[in-house]
């Protein structure tokens, strides 16, 4: 599997709070907050998704 694929940059709001270690609800709080760009995240669906840029620019490094 190719982790540089452009599929692997984009997180659920779930997966990203897993890998950072955070609660879903935190990212949701910080959307809603406007810490990450418009560009970074949308809703498609019901699901939240986000970029692993943003989450690298705004947590720094994953943790899990």
């Amino acid at each position: 599997m190719d982790q540089n694929n452009i599929i692997f940059s984009i997180l659920t709001l779930k997966e990203a709070a897993q890998l950072w270690e955070l609660d879903d609800s935190t990212l949701r709080h910080a959307i809603k907050q406007g810490k990450f760009r418009e560009d970074e995240h949308r809703k498609s669906g019901g699901t939240w998704i986000i970029t692993k840029e943003a989450m690298i620019r705004i947590y720094g490094e994953q943790k899990g």
